[in-house]
């Protein structure tokens, strides 16, 4: 390099001579050809032997044979029904009923409580405990199963590509997490105020004084980056409410869903009659609302219905249809964004049909409000997530026909493991832009766990920035940022605590007693691994190799590790065991819900004119109803560039919603 440098230097300096011998001048030149030639040359080989192994070896760009789970998935389990036999409520329904009840009973007239609040998951495979009713599951050779931190440290760790998704914009989070809280909800089994601080207590030197739940906690290796950085012992964890909460003691182990399992908007609503009611205005249709620095937001938490004190260090608490709507600045955004809808609607309800009652318009702008969520879910949300393949492989881009036969009920899987691989997309910061597209604020998500107050004056500047950023790329990782960081647990005491969203969602699947990744891949018609090496239809071998040292077995891999690994196929933003969780899940959701919101011929139906406006409202028309974001893409998830492509976004006026066939 030193050679050829100074080689330039004499050619610059004799093309500043006047005069010189033509020969030599071009014996210069054909020198300095050589040897850039020669140059290139050396660079392509060293590339190609050392770079290019690598990029096949590695996670994200190994190629894999392209295989194809079954489009319509068989339960093995056989306790699906215990529910219903033992602690399953009387329901009376009324078959001319028009809307939709709260909780989500008697959708389904011969199984009125399908898809209610307050019912089990579905399961593909019963429950895995080792003791066959609560204790997580040991190894094929009788161990406990690994650290799901070491796990995420030795597999996952240090992973993170960052590259952008050039396609879509930051918009899918938001999204997937508002429309993950609409069909599921299970909290913590937090007894009492003092679960937090029993888990200060693991470490006693007295063992008799160890909580149980201690056990339940991860370990912090020494070598851990948490270890070193924060002297962090352990990463806090507190089991899921299982049925015995709610006087039902099933064993094994069984999950109520505290939302209904239908795509509703129940997160907006509520799944509970009394907080429904809490949430309402009772005056021309409206939610309740509140103006804050000029906006329209929630209301305060608590009220009628919330009884429990405000968890966040923070000045805002929003109260709406979800318990842990302040958990994260995402969540919170699209609650206050689809309280404001409803209210939108309401009032535009209200002046074409001014004889309307309260109810009446409430329940119609509900109505819609639900209807829309499920036309963005399936025609522009789904498709980005699955894409067009998997789509028409589960069904889900057809008319809706209902079918009784046929539970909504999200399954365990889909909650507690497949649907939580998004997690992967979630960026390091939220931006705030301004009109100018400028970035005025940029915030982690970690740092305003159940801390909302940013929000507040800026929704505008936040769904702006969800727009107009690349989103982060699908990768077999999440971001550092929400994997070794702190958040506050008690603000009252000033205490944080270590976490990690992997290693929870990991602990979450053994908690809620997932199969194992191998059992899954087969219940989807994929091949069953007989050992590691099996797996390298789906994933790379170095993640083979890794997974070797931690498993004693390859039936002992955790469900979402393995899913996590899974190459994505066929455009897919997951791999084909996670799309194929998902796809029956969005199939059973659509197919077994009499109030779909294209489903003929039910009381409730909406009429063909209404279909036809539905059919046409994105989330484009929802931001232009809701805020004063203006210039949107009509493919409001795509990633379009504000500055170099503004000729192909809309302004405001092109999203105007015809409600006109509502008019009586």
């Amino acid at each position: 390099m030193v050679k050829f440098s100074d080689e330039v230097d004499d050619i610059e300096n004799n093309e500043r001579k006047p005069l010189l011998d033509t020969a030599k001048s071009k014996y210069s030149r054909k020198q300095r050809y050589i040897f850039l030639i020669f140059f290139v040359l050396v660079h392509v080989v060293v590339i190609a032997y050392f770079v290019v192994p690598w990029i096949e070896s590695s996670s994200l760009f190994t190629k894999t044979k392209t295989l194809t789970p079954l489009s319509k998935l068989s339960s093995v389990a056989t306790t699906n029904n215990e529910y219903y036999k033992k602690c399953a409520p009387k329901v009376t329904c009324f078959v001319s009923a028009k809307y939709r009840t709260y909780t989500g009973s008697c959708n389904n007239l011969r199984h009125p409580n399908w898809g209610a609040y307050l019912t089990p998951f579905y399961r593909f495979s019963n429950a895995e405990f080792s003791d066959g009713k609560s204790e997580f599951r040991l190894q094929a050779d009788g161990k406990p199963l690994p650290s799901v931190r070491l796990i995420q440290l030795k597999l996952f760790h240090g992973n993170d590509v960052r590259h952008s998704d050039r396609e879509n914009n930051e918009l899918l989070v938001p999204w997937g997490q508002f429309l993950a809280h609409d069909i599921s909800y299970y909290p913590d089994d937090i007894r009492s105020n003092e679960t937090p601080d029993l888990l200060d207590h693991c470490f006693d030197k007295d063992k008799s004084t160890i909580p149980k739940i201690c056990s339940y906690s991860v370990r912090v290796p020494d070598d851990d980056p948490l270890a070193y950085k924060q002297k962090l012992k352990m990463l806090k964890y507190t089991r899921s409410q299982s049925s015995f909460n709610s006087s039902c003691p099933l064993l094994p182990f069984t999950f109520l869903n505290r939302q209904t399992h239908y795509i509703d908007a129940s997160n907006v609503y509520a799944s509970d009659q009394a907080i429904a009611y809490g949430l309402r205005s009772l005056k021309n249709g409206r939610l309740l609302s509140r103006t804050l620095k000029g906006g329209e937001y929630c209301p305060q938490y608590p009220t009628p219905g919330f009884t429990e004190p405000s968890r966040g260090r923070s000045k805002y608490q929003f109260s709406t249809g979800y318990y842990e709507s302040n958990q994260n600045m995402a969540i919170a955004s699209t609650q206050i964004l689809f309280m404001r809808f409803h209210n939108y609607l309401a009032d535009e309800l209200h002046a074409l049909n001014p004889l309307w009652t309260d109810e009446i318009i409430y329940q119609e702008a509900r109505r819609i409000v639900g209807a829309v969520v499920q036309v963005i879910s399936y025609k522009d949300f789904l498709p980005i997530i699955l894409g067009d393949f998997y789509m028409d492989h589960f069904r889900l881009n057809t008319k809706t026909v209902y079918d009784p036969s046929v539970t909504p009920a999200m399954s365990q899987e889909m909650v507690s493991g497949a649907f939580r691989t998004l997690h992967s997309i979630i960026p390091a910061t939220f931006k705030f832009m301004d009109q100018n597209y400028s970035i005025v604020n940029e915030i982690a998500p970690s740092t305003t766990f159940n801390n909302p107050d940013p929000l507040v004056g800026y929704i505008d500047e936040v769904f702006r920035g969800f727009l107009e950023t690349p989103g982060r790329a699908p990768q077999p990782n999440f971001n550092s940022l929400i994997t070794n960081t702190l958040i506050p647990i008690n603000p009252h005491k000033n205490l944080s605590m270590g976490f990690d969203l992997m290693t929870f969602d990991f602990q979450r699947g053994r908690d809620n007693g997932l199969p194992g990744y191998n059992k899954l891949r087969k219940i989807c018609g994929l091949s069953f691994a007989r050992k590691f090496e099996d797996l390298s239809d789906l994933i790379p071998n170095r993640a083979i190799e890794a997974l070797k040292k931690l498993y004693s077995h390859v039936d002992d891999i955790d469900f979402m590790v393995g899913a996590m690994l899974e190459k994505p196929q066929n455009n897919s933003m997951v791999g084909p065991t996670s799309a194929c969780i998902i796809g029956d899940a969005f199939y059973r959701a659509r197919v077994g819900d009499r109030f779909f919101y294209d489903v003929q011929g039910q009381p409730g139906s909406f009429s063909a004119e209404q279909i036809k406006v539905l059919e046409t409202i994105n989330l484009g028309h929802v931001l232009c109803s809701t805020s004063n974001v203006n210039h949107i893409q009509k493919e409001t998830f795509r990633f379009v560039d504000p500055k170099l492509m503004a000729s192909i976004k809309y302004d405001c006026d092109s999203y105007e919603i015809n409600l006109t066939p509502w008019k009586e």
